[in-house]
C-alpha cells in the first residue's frame, strides 16, 4: 500500500498506457536480510523522477540502506529506455512532423501549424518546466541549445502538459512515451526520412529520433550493488514502465547483470 501511494504521489494524475509489459525473465527482487551501509548513485543520464521512485522503492525494502542521489562512481549500467512522444490535441489533423519543424515551432515567435505543413493557424507549445538540476532531454534534442521562444508556456508536470493538450486545440507538447492522456494523440516523428511512432519497438531499434538508453551510475558496494539488483528486477522495471519509460530489453539487462556480478 504504501509503494502504491508513493507512485500515485509522484506520478500525480498521468495516465499510464499499459500496452508495454515487461519481460517475464525479469526476477522479482529478493530482499537482502540485514542489508545496510551507504551507495552514491547519479543519473548518467537518468530524469531525476525517476531516480527518485527507483531509490524510494529501494528503501522501503532495504530501510538501513542509505542512497546519496547525484554522485556516480564505479560503473555506468544500462537501466531503461526513454523515448519522447510529440503530443497533440486528439482532433488536429497533422499525423507526423520532423525535428526541424519542431524546432521551428518551439523557438520562433508567433508560430503557425503551416510551418508543419498543416493550416494557418495559431501554434500554442507547451513544455514541462525541468527541475533544479535536471537535464531536458527533448531541448538538447530537438533545439540544440536554443532557448524556448518567449510564448512557449511552461508547466510543473506531465500530467498538468496533458490536461493543457487536450483543452487546447492548437496545442503541441512532448511527455514520455509510455504517458497517455484522454483527448491527446502522439505524432510520429521525422529525422528527415521517414516517420517512425514513438513505440518500444522504433525505440530499441533506434529508429525513433528521440528515444536514448537510461543510464545510471553507482558504487560498485554492497548497497550499490543491491540497488542495481533492484532497478533490473521486475519491480524496478514496472517503476520505470509506470514512470512512462520503456522496460530495459532483457538481453542488455542480463549483460548489465553480468558485469556487475549478479547472476
Amino acid at each position: 500500500m504504501k509503494r502504491h501511494a508513493l507512485l500515485i504521489a509522484l506520478l500525480s494524475c498521468t495516465v499510464l498506457s499499459h500496452a508495454h509489459a515487461v519481460d517475464e525473465r525479469y526476477k522479482e527482487y529478493a530482499p537482502r536480510p540485514g542489508l545496510s551501509g551507504e551507495a552514491s548513485v547519479a543519473g548518467a543520464p537518468a530524469p531525476a523522477r525517476l531516480m527518485l521512485l527507483w531509490s524510494m522503492s529501494f528503501h522501503m525494502l532495504q530501510p538501513q540502506t542509505v542512497l546519496r542521489i547525484g554522485a556516480g562512481s564505479d560503473v555506468k549500467v544500462k537501466t531503461a529506455v526513454e523515448a519522447i512522444a510529440i503530443l497533440v490535441h486528439e482532433k488536429n489533423p497533422l499525423s507526423c512532423i520532423s525535428r526541424d519543424e519542431l524546432k521551428r515551432l518551439y523557438t520562433e515567435e508567433n508560430p503557425s501549424w503551416d510551418m508543419a505543413g498543416g493550416a494557418a493557424a495559431s501554434v500554442a507549445p507547451l513544455a514541462r518546466k525541468a527541475e533544479e538540476g535536471e537535464s531536458d532531454f527533448f531541448a538538447g534534442e530537438v533545439l540544440g541549445g536554443a532557448p524556448f521562444a518567449g510564448g512557449v508556456s511552461l508547466v510543473p508536470r506531465y500530467s498538468d502538459l496533458l490536461d493543457r493538450l487536450a483543452e487546447t486545440p492548437g496545442g503541441i507538447g512532448y511527455a514520455p512515451a509510455g504517458y497517455r492522456g484522454k483527448g491527446v494523440k502522439a505524432l510520429r516523428l521525422s529525422d528527415g526520412g521517414e516517420c517512425v511512432p514513438p513505440s518500444a519497438s522504433a525505440a530499441y531499434r533506434a529508429e525513433y529520433p528521440l528515444s536514448r538508453f537510461v543510464y545510471v551510475e553507482g558504487d560498485r558496494n554492497e548497497a550499490g550493488l543491491a540497488f542495481f539488483d533492484y532497478v533490473l528486477s521486475q519491480e524496478g522495471q514496472r517503476d520505470a514502465v509506470i514512470a512512462g519509460f520503456y522496460s530495459l530489453p532483457w538481453t542488455f539487462a542480463a549483460e548489465e547483470r553480468k558485469k556487475l556480478g549478479l547472476d
